[in-house]
């Protein structure tokens, strides 16, 4: 037989160890099942706050604000109310409400109403960068910006009688200087 081919396969197992009907491989253990679902887990994390990052462009200043109108209603005056049931409880004038001077800081503030036209200074940022807008109107389109900016450092804006509203975010207040 020199020189001619195997007629068959070599004894002994072909493909690897072979196991007795009974038993098969050992099942992965609960820590290790533990370990490759917080690993799946880190894993899923990590894709998504990669895909918000590339999905934002990186910069999360580029982001619109949230707009927040506020709105101060007057409080109606507190009168002390009689002992006896038969005097009727008496309502103080309430006064007219006169726009403040000053701008807080954050939300969207009614000309007229919130605050009244004129010349504000800011002097900047609370934590980012300063945002503010004049608006024709407070519906949140894009078409309602007057003028807006974004301020590092201080900010002077003039807020006309036309002006329907003022949006401020991420500023520190706004005091009227004329």
């Amino acid at each position: 037989m020199s020189g001619s081919k195997p007629t068959g396969p070599p004894p002994g197992p072909q493909w690897g160890p072979s196991f007795p009907s009974s038993a098969s491989p050992a099942a992965p253990s609960p820590r290790r099942k533990v370990f490759s679902h917080a690993a799946a887990a880190l894993v899923g994390l990590l894709v998504g706050v990669l895909i918000g990052i590339v999905g934002s462009g990186g910069n999360a200043a580029d982001a619109p604000a949230a707009t927040q109108t506020v709105t101060a209603t007057p409080q109606a005056a507190q009168t002390p109310r009689a002992a006896t049931a038969s005097q009727p409880a008496s309502s103080a004038p309430q006064q007219k409400r006169t726009p403040a001077t000053e701008i807080p800081g954050d939300g969207v503030f009614l000309v007229g109403k919130d605050i009244q036209p004129g010349t504000y200074r800011s002097e900047g940022k609370d934590n980012a960068l300063c945002y503010w807008a004049r608006l024709s109107d407070t519906t949140g389109e894009v078409g309602d910006i007057i003028a807006n900016g974004n301020a590092a450092g201080q900010a002077i804006i003039k807020i006309d009688s036309g002006d329907k509203a003022f949006q401020s975010s991420d500023c520190k207040p706004w005091r009227r200087i004329g």
